[in-house]
C-alpha cells in the first residue's frame, strides 16, 4: 500500500511564518504599506507625550506665547494620531483579511483536490475543523488582536528611545528593572504556551469531529439505543476539552506577575524622578514625560504580554492549517501539485488496467493483479457479493484511487499523470449516494466543466427521457433542491444527467439502481442506455436487469472477465 500523508493532531510549530512567506505573494506591497502607517502611526502617538511636557514646562516658565503655541501643536498631533492610528488599524486589518481569503480559497482547493484516499483517512470534523475553525479564528486574530500587537510594539520601542534622549540613566534603570524579570515571565509562558494551545485546538477538533458524526446517524441512534454509548464517548472528548482548557487558563494566568511588577516600577520611577528633580537634574516637564512615557512603556508591554496568548494561539492554527495544506500536497500557486494536459488525448478511447493492486491497509489486497480492457461504446457490468471490492474497482477506473500495482491507462495515458481537469473530462463516477448543494435543480445540473447553457441542459434532459419529469417537479429547473425534496432514486436521475453534460468518455455508476423502486430503475436503466451512445459504461450492480444490459461482466473478488449470463 502506497503511503498516504496524514493530519498531525499537534502538527510541526518550527518555521511557522518562513513556511507561510509564499502565501504572501501579490500582498507585498499592501504589507508595505501597513508597516509604513503603523510606523507613522507610532511616532505621532508617541510625539503627543512629548508636547505634552513642553506644555507643562512653559506652564512652568510662565511663558504664555510659547504656551498657546505649544498647546496648538498638542491639538493638532492628537488628531493627527488618530486619524493615522484608525487609517494604519484599517490598513492592516485589511491585509490580513485579504491574505486569509486567499489562503482560505487555496486550503479549500487542497482539500477538494485531495486524493480520496486522504479524505477517507480522516474524520469529517477534523478537516471541516481545519477549513473553518482555524481560519476563523486566524481572522479574529487578524482583526483584533494583531493591530494591538503591532501598535504596542512600535510604540514601545519608539517611547525608549525617546526617554533615553531625556535622561539615558533613568531609562537604563527603567530598563534594568523592568525588563529581565518581565522576559523571565513572559519566556515562561511561552514554555508551556505552545502545548497548551496546541491541547486545547486538538481537543476542540475531537468536540467538533464527535458532533460532526453524530448529526448523519442521529435516528440510527435513536433506533438502536445508542444515544448513552454516543453521550459517554463524548463525554470523554468533553472531559479532554475542559482539562486542555484548565492547562490554558493556568498557563495564560503566568502573565498576571507582570501588573505586579508593573506597579513597582512606576513606584520606583516616581521617587527617582523627584530625586532628578530635586537636584536639578530634570525639569518638571521632562519629569512627567518620563511618568506617563513610563506607565505607558508598562501598559503597552503588559498588552504585548496579554496579546502573546492569542498570538500563540494563532501560531497553532497556522501550523494546523499549514499541516493541511502540506498533506494535500497543494502549492501556494493554487491547487494540487501534478499532472499535464497531453496533446492529443482522445475525445473517445480505451480504458485499460494492466495488473492493478490495490490495497487499504495491511491484509490481503482488495484488488490483486487485476487486467481489463474497457472499449469505447462498451458497457461493462461488474457484480460480486458485498465487499468484494467493486466500488473500489470503479474508483480505480475513475482515476478516484491510484493503483499501489500496475498501471490504469486511458487512451495510453496514465491517469496519474494527467491533471483533474483532463481526467475529470474523459471520466465522470456517479456514487450511490448523490449529494445535491443548496440551489434550484437547474443550478445542480450545470454543475460541471463549461457550465452548460439551457438549451444544452434542455437537450440532455430530452435525450435521457427526462424532460417529462422535469416538467412534473412544482418549478421545473427553477425547483428549489433542499435536504430531502428528492428521493434516491431522483437523486441518481440528476447525477447521471449531470454526468452526461460533462460527455464523459467513461461513465461509472456505482450502484445507480440500489434502494430505489422498480419503476424509478426502469427510468434510470432507459437514462443509461439513452447516455451510452459511443462512450463506455461501467455499472458496479446486483439487480438482474441492470446485468443483463450489459456487454461482458466482471466478476468480483476473482477478477474474472466473461460474457453477461442471460
Amino acid at each position: 500500500m502506497a503511503d498516504q500523508p496524514v493530519l498531525g493532531e499537534l502538527p510541526d510549530q518550527r518555521a511557522v511564518f518562513r513556511r507561510a512567506a509564499p502565501w504572501l505573494r501579490g500582498h507585498r506591497v499592501a504589507l508595505a504599506a501597513a508597516v509604513v502607517l503603523n510606523l507613522a502611526g507610532a511616532a505621532l502617538a508617541v510625539g503627543v507625550t512629548a508636547a505634552i511636557g513642553r506644555v507643562v514646562d512653559a506652564a512652568d516658565d510662565g511663558d504664555r506665547e510659547a504656551l498657546v503655541g505649544r498647546v496648538l501643536l498638542l491639538l493638532v498631533l492628537v488628531a493627527a494620531t488618530g486619524v493615522l492610528t484608525w487609517a494604519s488599524r484599517y490598513w492592516l486589518i485589511r491585509v490580513g483579511e485579504r491574505v486569509l481569503a486567499g489562503l482560505r480559497e487555496h486550503a479549500t482547493a487542497a482539500v477538494g483536490g485531495a486524493p480520496l484516499r486522504f479524505v477517507e483517512a480522516h474524520r469529517g470534523g477534523e478537516l471541516l475543523r481545519r477549513l473553518t475553525g482555524e481560519l476563523d479564528g486566524l481572522a479574529r486574530f487578524a482583526g483584533g488582536t494583531l493591530p494591538d500587537l503591532v501598535a504596542a510594539a512600535l510604540v514601545l520601542v519608539f517611547t525608549v528611545v525617546m526617554l533615553a534622549l531625556y535622561s539615558w540613566p533613568l531609562t537604563l534603570a527603567l530598563l534594568i528593572g523592568f525588563l529581565p524579570p518581565a522576559v523571565l515571565i513572559v519566556r515562561r509562558f511561552q514554555r508551556r504556551a505552545g502545548d497548551a494551545y496546541a491541547g486545547v485546538a486538538a481537543a476542540e477538533t475531537a468536540v467538533a469531529a464527535r458532533f460532526a458524526e453524530s448529526l448523519p446517524a442521529r435516528e440510527q441512534l435513536r433506533i438502536s439505543g445508542a444515544v448513552p454509548r454516543w453521550l459517554k464517548r463524548f463525554r470523554a472528548d468533553n472531559d479532554r476539552l475542559r482539562a486542555a482548557r484548565e492547562r490554558e487558563v493556568v498557563t495564560e494566568l503566568t502573565l498576571n506577575l507582570l501588573t505586579l511588577l508593573q506597579a513597582g516600577c512606576v513606584a520606583g520611577l516616581l521617587v527617582l524622578s523627584a530625586l532628578f528633580v530635586g537636584y536639578g537634574r530634570l525639569s518638571v516637564g521632562v519629569a512627567v514625560v518620563f511618568v506617563l512615557a513610563t506607565r505607558d512603556i508598562l501598559g503597552r508591554f503588559e498588552d504585548l504580554a496579554a496579546s502573546l496568548g492569542e498570538a500563540r494561539s494563532a501560531h497553532v492554527r497556522l501550523a494546523r492549517l499549514l499541516d493541511l495544506v502540506r498533506a494535500t500536497g497543494a502549492s501556494p500557486a493554487g491547487g494540487v501539485a501534478g499532472g499535464v494536459d497531453p496533446v492529443g488525448l482522445p475525445a473517445r478511447g480505451r480504458l485499460v488496467l494492466t495488473g492493478v493492486g490495490f490495497t487499504y491497509g495491511p491484509g490481503a489486497p482488495v484488488v490483486d493483479g487485476l487486467s481489463l480492457t474497457v472499449a469505447p461504446g462498451e458497457r461493462l457490468v461488474v457484480v460480486g457479493p458485498t465487499g468484494a471490492g467493486k466500488s473500489t474497482v470503479g474508483k480505480l477506473l475513475a482515476g478516484l484511487y491510484p493503483p499501489d500495482r500496475g498501471t490504469v491507462t486511458y487512451g495510453g495515458h496514465e491517469l496519474t499523470a494527467l491533471t483533474a481537469r483532463s481526467l475529470r473530462s474523459r471520466i465522470v463516477l456517479v456514487p450511490q449516494e448523490v449529494t445535491l448543494v443548496a440551489g434550484t435543480l437547474g443550478e445542480n445540473l450545470a454543475m460541471v466543466a463549461g457550465r452548460p447553457g439551457p438549451d444544452r441542459v434542455a437537450a440532455v434532459l430530452d435525450t435521457l427521457g427526462l424532460s417529462g419529469w422535469v416538467a412534473s417537479l412544482p418549478g421545473g429547473l427553477g425547483t428549489p433542491l433542499e435536504a430531502d425534496s428528492l428521493s434516491t432514486g431522483e437523486r441518481q436521475l440528476v447525477a447521471i444527467a449531470r454526468a452526461v453534460l460533462a460527455d464523459p468518455a467513461v461513465l461509472v455508476l456505482d450502484e445507480a439502481t440500489a434502494g430505489v423502486d422498480r419503476e424509478t430503475a426502469a427510468r434510470i436503466e432507459d437514462a443509461l442506455s439513452a447516455a451510452a451512445g459511443d462512450r463506455a459504461l461501467v455499472v458496479i450492480a446486483h439487480r438482474a436487469e441492470t446485468v443483463a444490459r450489459g456487454h461482458r461482466m466482471l466478476t468480483m473478488p476473482e477478477g474474472t472477465v466473461g460474457g453477461v449470463r442471460r
